[in-house]
């Protein structure tokens, strides 16, 4: 048991060099806003290296509501114009049409590709786009992503960046496909099951 309360072992932010801490790619404002909590700083960030100022609008579930109405007009237009000329209704019929698919297939490419793994002080979030697809506290991760150590005669914890860093691969770039984070969410999730089977 006192072996996982050692006080050699340095905080998770001074496990890494300055540069290293700072190589990933940033967490976007618009999303830090939306997903932290008082108080939560962002360790690391796992993700696209394309971060574009327009993502929170191709990410945005609110694109498929505008894409309805912009349809909806189409297919209004197309109402009023098929009682002057009923050979022109196909064309904004259509093109309603291929605005709303269209939309589906945006929100799709978009929230894949723009798929984060953030690592705060307190959770590992995973994120596609807009919506948070997985989160956990650190009451909720296996013991091995929890870093423990004595503080006084307190107990603290933190999440392990070395070994998140080593079920990651090992990669030092923080850049990394929206399958490989999906990957490492069935981890987390195979670990916790096997720690409860064992207890």
């Amino acid at each position: 048991m006192s072996d996982r309360f050692r006080d050699d072992v340095p905080d998770s932010h001074d496990a890494y060099s300055y540069d290293e801490f700072e190589s990933f790619p940033p967490l976007p404002a618009w999303i830090a806003v939306r997903l932290l909590r008082p108080d939560e700083e962002v360790s690391w960030v796992y993700g696209p290296i394309f971060n574009p100022s327009w993502e929170r609008y191709v990410t945005h579930p609110g694109l498929f509501l505008l894409a309805l109405a912009v349809g909806a007009f189409g297919v209004m237009v197309s109402w009023l114009v098929g009682a002057v000329d009923p050979s022109m209704l196909v064309v904004p019929v259509l093109a309603a049409g291929a605005i709303v698919i269209g939309s589906i297939f945006v929100l799709g490419i978009a929230n894949g590709y723009f798929t984060r793994l953030v690592v705060t002080n307190d959770r590992i979030i995973i994120l596609q786009g807009y919506e948070v697809c997985s989160s956990w506290n650190i009451d909720d991760l296996p013991r091995s992503l929890v870093r423990y150590r004595m503080r006084g005669d307190r107990e603290s914890r933190s999440i392990d960046l070395d070994t998140l860093k080593t079920m990651m691969g090992g990669t030092s770039n923080h850049v990394m496909e929206a399958k490989t984070i999906l990957s490492f969410g069935k981890q987390i999730e195979k670990i916790r099951t096997r720690e409860r089977d064992r207890d």
